[in-house]
């Protein structure tokens, strides 16, 4: 079974939701066609950016100078 890459769905999605909002910026008719789609992609978006593993934040090290 293949491994899912997170980073590179939330890339597509990305790519996807930069075009659907480029498209509605030329007619009013569009953003009410793509309005459903561009909401369900930025819900897809979030849930797999929560799907990425975590990364430990760096600790400062202070220096005692």
């Amino acid at each position: 079974m293949r491994e899912i890459d997170y980073k590179k769905l939330i890339i597509n999605i990305d790519d996807m939701i930069n075009t659907m909002e480029y498209d509605s910026m030329r007619s009013a008719g569009k953003m009410k066609l793509n309005s459903d789609t561009l909401f369900y992609l930025h819900n897809l978006k979030s849930i797999y950016e929560n799907k990425l593993p975590k990364t430990p934040k760096k600790k400062e090290v202070k220096n005692g100078w």
